[in-house]
Formats: C-alpha cells, structure tokens, sequence
C-alpha cells in the first residue's frame, strides 16, 4: 500500500504535483490498483487503511466488521462499483449493508421506545421516507444534501382521494414553505439519530438550513358572517356525508371552544359532561400534551344533547370528513350562503374557526390572561397579535367615533380695540 502524488507537466513546461493523493495497492489476487484519494494526506490514509483490511478480510475469507460495515454505509457509489469491479467486495456487500428502509424502521421503533406519540412517530416516518424516495435514496451512500434540497423545494402537497374506489395519495398544488421545513427538519432528525445510534459518522444533512417562512395569515369569520353560516348550513343538504345540522353545529363548537380540527377529531361522547357544560382533551391529543377542560354555553350544551342521543360514549362526538376535505367544507357552505371573504383578510380554513374564537374573546372585552387560558397559548402575544383580528364593524365604529369636520367653526369675537 502506497499513498504519493502525481507529477505532471503544466502549460509552461513546468513540473508540478497533484494536489490529490494517490493510493497504490495490491488485492487478493497480487493484482495492482490505483485510486485517487483525498487533497488530504491524514483522510487518504484513512481510505487506504480500510481498503487494506477490506483486502484482508477477502484474503481470509471473513465478512468485514462493524467499523467497516459503516464506513461501507456512507462510501460513494462509484468507488463501491471499482472494489466489487476488483473482486474485492461482494455485490450484496456494494448495496451498503442496511437499506435506508430498514434504518427508517428501526428508527420509528426508537421515537415510540421514547415515548413520542403515534401519531407524531408515524408523521415523521413518513415524512423521511417520502423525501428518500423521491431523491431515490435508498442506502446511506447515496445521499446527497443537495439532493434532497432540490426535491423539497419542489415538494407537493399530498392528499388522499377516493379514485375508482380505491384511496391513493395525490399530489396537488406546491406545498408551503413551511410545510417543507417539517420535511427538512425530519430528515436531519432521522440523521442525527443515525450519527448517535452509531451507524454513520458524519450526518450528510447537517449545513442545510430551513427556508425562512412567514406565517400564513388566515382570516377570521366575523359573527355576523357566522350567524349567516350557521342559519344556512343548517337548513342545507348533506354535504361530505354529514347532514346539514350536524356540519351547522360543527362550525359553532369549533368557533365557540378555539378547538383545532385534529383535536375534535379526537372528542367523543364521554369527553363531554353535559350537566355541568364542561368538555375535556386529554393530553396526548392536545397540541401542547396538556389535558384541556373548557367550558360550553348553554344553548350550544342543548344542540349536543341532541346530536348524543342514542350514541355510545366511546363513540366519536363529530362526524368529520378526512382532514384533507376540512376547508373543503365550510369553503362550500361559505359558498353556499353566499358569503365572500376578501383574500386581504387571509386564508380561509377550518382553522378560522379558532381566529374567530379569540377574535369574539377580545371584542367581548375578556381579560387578555383569560383570553390566552382558553386559547391555550403559552405567549399571550400570540393571543393578541395572530388570533385577534379587528373587527370590520369595530373599524366603523371607530371611525364614526371622530369629530365632525362638517360643523361650522364657532365665530370669534371681533376686536374692540379696548382690550386687544
């Protein structure tokens, strides 16, 4: 084994030596190869030292070891094809051991062995494995920072549609800004979990850094729009496989207890105590892992007396559609009572529910503390800045409330010439 580097003769006739160093060595065989190596003599050394005990362990007839197994994880392809080219590595050898697929599994394991939730465990499973799959990742040697980078910035929202009664994933228009970052930050989990569980060295993602995004603004439903939404759903037909007056009373616990669509999703009868108008979450379905009691005003307690009757406790408390069709809906009942949402005032989605919640909270004049309790907010400036939005009405009023330019300025007084 010889590491050196090349001479050469540049355009001036002079000689000169290579800033790349070379590796010269013999196989199994008594066969010589050449490799080119690193600019850097120190991790030259280290690719000849495990090339020579990949040679070794052929030589002896051994599987290569631990160490070598990892390394044989993260080398580039092209210098795998050369050593399995040479005889001296296998070709199962040359697929880099584990399967990305494999690691991914064993990763998911890993999150639920440390108590993360299912549901998040699942969600970054599959956030990786989509992002892998669509660069064609499919061992440790293959992947590529900017790879990736490339295929997350093009990255589609995903949803699932009943086609020919069959559900698949179809992917729609792009996804946010900040839904990219979820699948970027997820990968660079699945990394370091990899670097700290010992099966890479180095986490091929560590330089990339999430584009800057900026919220997006969602509109709140103002009440007099709500009251209109609300009267016209319930008298309209079924929609999404859900009555009218069930969709109806939907939208008003959803804009009267700031409950987010997942969280709903969760509710059932028993979490529900009628007789003293309360509702509860437990925490391992709230968005902070705190368990959520809120209470329910009485006309809306009467509705759901209705709506539970004959219905198990276990049983869910809302029919919902999928979580892709939410905004669906009540854009087609917003739709359907007539009722237009200038795009200047945000996005409109089931979550404009919420913005209504904390909207009516401050238009009523609740306490701010008390308004950040129910909202659920750790910060109270984000219970004043992006869940309280401005009435139109209130901006009327307060307009109204300036003086009147069109009165006449009171006469002055004319000079006597006595007391000027």
């Amino acid at each position: 084994m010889r590491l050196y580097k090349e001479s050469y003769t540049d355009k001036d006739g002079k000689r000169k030596k290579t800033q790349k160093w070379y590796i010269d060595f013999s196989d199994h065989h008594s066969r010589r190869h050449r490799i080119h190596g690193f600019t850097e003599k120190r991790s030259t050394q280290s690719l000849a030292d495990n090339i020579e005990a990949l040679v070794s362990c052929k030589m002896a007839g051994q599987q290569p070891g631990v160490e070598l197994q990892k390394w044989l994880e993260v080398v580039p392809n092209t210098l795998l094809k050369k050593l399995v080219s040479w005889d001296i590595l296998d070709g199962q050898r040359a697929e880099g051991g584990k399967l990305l697929s494999v690691h991914l599994e064993d990763w998911k394991k890993s999150l639920l062995a440390n108590g993360c939730d299912v549901q998040y465990a699942n969600l970054q499973y599959k956030r990786v494995k989509r992002a892998f799959a669509k660069c064609g990742f499919k061992t440790w040697a293959g992947v590529s920072a900017s790879r990736l980078q490339h295929e997350i910035s093009i990255l589609k929202k995903e949803v699932y549609r009943n086609v020919k009664g069959k559900v698949i994933a179809v992917e729609t228009e792009p996804a946010t800004v900040k839904t990219k970052n979820y699948y970027l930050q997820a990968c660079q989990q699945f990394c370091r979990w990899a670097v700290m569980d010992g099966r890479i060295v180095t986490n091929p993602l560590l330089h990339l850094k999430p584009s800057k995004a900026e919220s997006e603004k969602r509109a709140a439903i103002e009440p007099v729009e709500l009251n209109r939404l609300l009267r016209a759903t319930e008298a309209s037909p079924e929609c999404f496989r859900i009555p009218g007056h069930e969709r109806a009373l939907l939208y008003r616990f959803a804009a009267q207890s700031g409950f987010r669509a997942n969280e709903i999703r969760c509710l059932t009868v028993a979490s529900f105590d009628l007789d003293n108008q309360l509702v509860t979450l437990a925490g391992k379905y709230t968005k902070n892992g705190r368990d959520t009691t809120l209470p329910l005003r009485k006309d809306t307690v009467a509705m759901l007396k209705e709506l539970f009757v004959n219905k198990l406790p276990q049983t869910s408390a809302f029919r919902l559609p999928s979580k892709y069709n939410m905004a669906d809906m009540l854009r087609a009942d917003l739709a359907a009572a007539q009722i237009e949402i200038d795009p200047e005032r945000g996005q409109v989605c089931f979550h404009s529910l919420r913005h209504s919640f904390g909207t009516m909270l401050a238009a009523s004049g609740v306490h701010p503390k008390t308004a950040q309790t129910l909202m659920r907010h750790s910060d109270i400036n984000l219970t004043m800045s992006r869940y309280t939005h401005t009435l139109r009405s209130q901006e009327a009023a307060a307009i109204e409330s300036l003086p009147d330019l069109n009165c006449e300025a009171p006469k002055s007084t004319k000079a006597t010439g006595t007391n000027d």
